[in-house]
Protein backbone atom coordinates (compact mmCIF):
# COMPACT_ATOMS: atom_id res chain seq x y z
CA UNK A 1 0.00 0.00 0.00
CA UNK A 2 1.55 3.65 -0.96
CA UNK A 3 0.81 6.56 1.23
CA UNK A 4 2.22 10.02 0.73
CA UNK A 5 3.82 11.83 3.30
CA UNK A 6 4.38 16.01 3.44
CA UNK A 7 6.63 17.92 6.08
CA UNK A 8 8.57 20.88 6.93
CA UNK A 9 11.21 22.08 8.65
CA UNK A 10 13.72 19.53 10.68
CA UNK A 11 11.24 16.84 9.92
CA UNK A 12 11.92 17.45 6.19
CA UNK A 13 15.68 16.29 6.95
CA UNK A 14 14.46 13.25 7.71
CA UNK A 15 11.64 12.96 5.33
CA UNK A 16 14.04 13.86 2.14
CA UNK A 17 11.02 14.81 0.01
CA UNK A 18 10.57 15.77 -3.65
CA UNK A 19 12.20 18.73 -4.10
CA UNK A 20 9.13 19.85 -6.68
CA UNK A 21 6.36 18.48 -5.27
CA UNK A 22 7.26 18.49 -1.37
CA UNK A 23 5.96 15.29 -0.72
CA UNK A 24 7.42 11.53 -0.60
CA UNK A 25 5.38 8.64 -1.53
CA UNK A 26 6.35 5.61 0.71
CA UNK A 27 5.27 1.99 0.73
CA UNK A 28 3.15 0.66 3.67
CA UNK A 29 2.74 -2.78 4.98
CA UNK A 30 -0.90 -3.13 5.39
CA UNK A 31 -2.18 -2.31 9.20
CA UNK A 32 1.21 -0.63 10.26
CA UNK A 33 0.64 2.44 12.23
CA UNK A 34 2.30 6.08 11.49
CA UNK A 35 4.55 5.47 14.06
CA UNK A 36 5.95 1.99 12.47
CA UNK A 37 5.82 3.75 9.00
CA UNK A 38 7.70 6.81 10.34
CA UNK A 39 10.40 4.59 11.81
CA UNK A 40 11.28 2.18 9.23
CA UNK A 41 12.05 5.15 6.81
CA UNK A 42 14.32 7.37 9.30
CA UNK A 43 11.66 9.59 10.65
CA UNK A 44 11.89 9.75 14.75
CA UNK A 45 8.40 9.27 15.79
CA UNK A 46 9.69 11.91 19.09
CA UNK A 47 10.27 15.04 16.43
CA UNK A 48 7.23 14.51 15.37
CA UNK A 49 4.18 17.56 16.74
CA UNK A 50 1.27 16.92 14.95
CA UNK A 51 0.32 14.31 11.89
CA UNK A 52 -3.16 15.87 9.87
CA UNK A 53 -4.93 13.70 7.53
CA UNK A 54 -7.38 15.63 5.97
CA UNK A 55 -6.94 18.58 7.80
CA UNK A 56 -7.64 16.33 11.22
CA UNK A 57 -5.28 15.50 13.44
CA UNK A 58 -3.96 11.93 13.99
CA UNK A 59 -2.47 9.78 16.71
CA UNK A 60 0.79 7.83 15.79
CA UNK A 61 -1.19 5.05 16.54
CA UNK A 62 -3.10 5.66 13.45
CA UNK A 63 -3.27 3.25 10.43
CA UNK A 64 -2.99 4.94 6.98
CA UNK A 65 -5.11 3.95 4.23
CA UNK A 66 -4.01 3.63 0.69
CA UNK A 67 -3.71 7.08 -1.11
CA UNK A 68 -3.41 9.03 1.73
CA UNK A 69 -1.55 11.93 2.23
CA UNK A 70 -0.30 12.75 5.96
CA UNK A 71 1.46 16.16 6.68
CA UNK A 72 3.87 16.01 9.75
CA UNK A 73 4.17 18.90 11.57
CA UNK A 74 7.65 19.49 13.82
CA UNK A 75 7.39 20.96 17.16
CA UNK A 76 7.02 24.87 17.52
CA UNK A 77 10.82 25.95 16.66
CA UNK A 78 12.03 29.61 17.57
CA UNK A 79 15.00 31.61 17.33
Amino acid sequence: MKIVLKAGGMLADYLKPDPVTHAREVEAGEGQTLRQILESIGVPPGHVAMAFVDSNIVHLLYVPKEGEVVTLRPPVQGG
